[in-house]
């Protein structure tokens, strides 16, 4: 990680989308078959479209606002709200679900490849650059675990 070790947080920000197209493409199409099987029979294709395409669409915007409002708050918030649930939290999820199922959690492979290493990048380089503190991103971590569950919880295993 050489590369990244003289990148700002503000240009290992600019990677999130990247990261995110490759995972939906690897996740694409098969993601919603595993969750039809081992999450809710009901979870479609259109949800799995509709959902990535608001990501997709809110990776990039995220970028435009942490470029344009590169402050401690909004970048808080981004970690919190956008970047942690969606790429940390959800990086866990394919490995666990991979790990639970004894399957192939398509995503597990850009989860390990992409999505822990951008969330280390953001990490090393947001604290470096003193937009975070070990207690700020425990917090946002715990903001974000929560924020995933409710998500996932709500649409991918239907529990509420």
């Amino acid at each position: 990680m050489d590369f990244a070790s003289h990148l700002s947080l503000v240009q290992v920000v600019v990677l999130f989308p990247l990261g995110v197209a490759l995972h939906v493409a690897e996740e694409w199409p098969a993601f919603p078959q595993w969750a039809r099987r081992f999450a809710s029979p009901q979870y479609s294709d259109r949800e799995y479209i509709t959902t990535h395409m608001v990501g997709v669409v809110l990776a990039i915007g995220a970028v435009g606002v942490i470029r344009w409002f590169p402050t401690t708050p909004v970048l808080f918030g981004f970690l919190a709200m956008v970047f942690g649930p969606g790429v940390f939290c959800n990086a866990w999820f394919h490995i666990g679900g991979t790990v639970l199922s004894r399957t192939y959690c398509p995503g597990v492979i850009t989860s390990v490849l992409v999505y822990l290493p951008l969330s280390l990048m953001v990490v090393v380089s947001g604290m470096r650059d003193r937009f975070f503190t070990p207690r700020s991103l425990l917090a946002a971590f715990a903001v974000a675990a929560i924020v995933h569950t409710l998500e996932v919880g709500h649409n991918v295993f239907k529990r509420w």
